[in-house]
């Protein structure tokens, strides 16, 4: 079965990308991704560059899964710096794959889908190898500081939707000194150990403070802090703009107004309050909380994925359902044990990932068929 239809891949293939905000680090970097995509081969797809990344980050993702299975506790140090490494380097092949599109003309709609729809998988990659060598464990700190990531994130993407921009920061602080920040954590942990962040803030000062806290809680409430305000300043630019304003043919046929913006969110938010509901679920047996979050981040980028493609091909919005009645019925199930909780627990996720490999091949197998390309190679040029 098609997801996208005639009018879907039209609206598609008209769409422009706009470039986000940068800042002042982006900008002395430019000199560098600059060269060092001059280095790659004309034959490598774009999307390619993206994908390796992405299965750097997975790679990573596995090793710390065997060594931290509940997200906790003290792994071999090389595996914090192969988690420093990998993050490291999907920033900067992230950054790589659109010149390399322009270097190679085969810049298209497809390459930004690829590269958004990378970047929801990741973002789940990336807070389970931070939650790891912060000591988090699951926990509603831990929860917490998940939510601090994934809100903003998906509400930029809402935010592009009604608004046709996406500030990805404030000229100061953005996407590549958050990255950055990320790759010190991992750094230090190798460096130190996981317990330099599980130190409480009061052994460090010669004050007696009257509220003593973690170093990892501290770092969670700051990052909580600044989400929090750039989630208002979201959804106070979304739902105070005017849409008239928006010309028409990058409002195509998608759903646009208070109203429609409105309903929106709150189906955005019914699915991060899902995620904050079942990642608190209790796990009784090694590994379970590994699969109850790889759960929800799939809901998570499958959802995420379905916003950014109705954005670009100027559609109307609404979130996949399926998902979300999987995770009712897992927490039902915790209630009322009909099935063993990590069993279900492992059965739900690898249905999510089928669904989600499934939405994700077959949406870029339509775009390819309709623009005439290849997803993770370049066509020869016909004479």
């Amino acid at each position: 079965m098609p997801y996208l239809s005639a009018r879907a891949l039209k609206g598609l293939k008209q769409y422009q990308y706009k470039a986000g905000g940068y800042t002042k680090l982006d900008d002395l970097h430019q000199p560098f991704w600059n060269w060092a995509v001059e280095l790659l081969p004309l034959w490598l797809a774009p999307n390619l560059i993206t994908l390796t990344g992405l299965f750097g980050l997975v790679a990573a993702y596995l090793v710390t899964a065997w060594y931290l299975p509940e997200f906790e506790g003290d792994a071999p140090r090389w595996v914090y710096f192969l988690n420093g490494f990998a993050s490291l380097a999907y920033m900067h092949l992230d950054c790589l794959d659109g010149k390399q599109a322009r270097r190679t003309k085969t810049s298209s709609p497809l390459g930004q889908l690829f590269d958004h729809g990378c970047d929801a998988v990741s973002v789940h990659l990336i807070i389970a190898a931070l939650a790891s060598s912060l000591d988090l464990g699951v926990s509603l700190v831990a929860v917490g500081g998940a939510m601090a990531i994934l809100v903003p994130w998906i509400l930029a993407h809402w935010e592009e939707y009604h608004t046709g921009n996406m500030l990805y920061g404030n000229g100061y602080w953005g996407l590549t000194e958050a990255n950055y920040a990320l790759v010190f954590v991992h750094f230090a942990t190798a460096a130190f150990g996981p317990h330099i962040w599980t130190a409480h803030l009061s052994s460090l000062l010669p004050v007696k403070l009257p509220v003593d806290i973690q170093i990892n809680q501290l770092l969670l409430l700051a990052v909580g802090f600044f989400a929090a305000l750039q989630s208002i300043g979201q959804i106070w630019r979304v739902l105070t703009a005017q849409q008239p304003s928006m010309p028409l043919h990058e409002r195509g046929h998608k759903q646009m107004g208070f109203s429609h913006a409105l309903s929106h969110l709150v189906q955005i938010v019914l699915i991060l309050v899902m995620g904050v509901i079942i990642m608190l679920e209790p796990a009784t047996s090694p590994g379970q909380a590994r699969a109850i979050v790889a759960m929800y981040g799939l809901v998570y980028a499958l959802e995420a994925t379905k916003l950014i493609m109705d954005h670009m091909a100027k559609e109307p919005f609404e979130i996949t359902w399926w998902p979300v009645v999987l995770m009712v019925l897992y927490i039902l199930n915790n209630r009322v044990t009909l099935v063993s909780p990590p069993l279900l627990a492992w059965i739900i996720t690898a249905i999510t990932m089928a669904g989600y490999v499934q939405y994700v091949t077959t949406v870029c197998g339509e775009i390819c068929a309709y623009l005439g390309i290849n997803c993770l190679t370049i066509r020869k040029a016909s004479n």
